[in-house]
């Protein structure tokens, strides 16, 4: 079979593949197939509430105070130019 992509399909593969999402064009297509055969398009409810409940359960107790700085310039405190 011969299949027709444009540039942006490939590209999306290509970065893919680049992000160690998946190992090959072939595994790509798999997985995708895989994702649109399942009724819910390869979302998984279970796995996105265990991650949801992972997320809240390491911020219990994390306080963020800047004092009213910016990010960026608490990065650069005592940082020597």
């Amino acid at each position: 079979m011969s299949i027709n992509l444009t540039p942006e399909q490939q590209s999306v593969i290509q970065k893919a593949i680049k992000s160690g999402l998946v190992r090959s064009v072939d595994e790509f297509i798999n997985s995708a197939m895989i994702a649109l055969s399942r009724p819910d398009g390869g979302f998984d409810k279970q796995k996105a509430r265990v991650a949801g409940e992972r997320i809240r359960e390491i911020r219990k107790g994390v306080v963020l105070d800047l004092r009213g700085m910016s990010i960026r310039e608490l990065a650069h405190i005592r940082h020597k130019y």
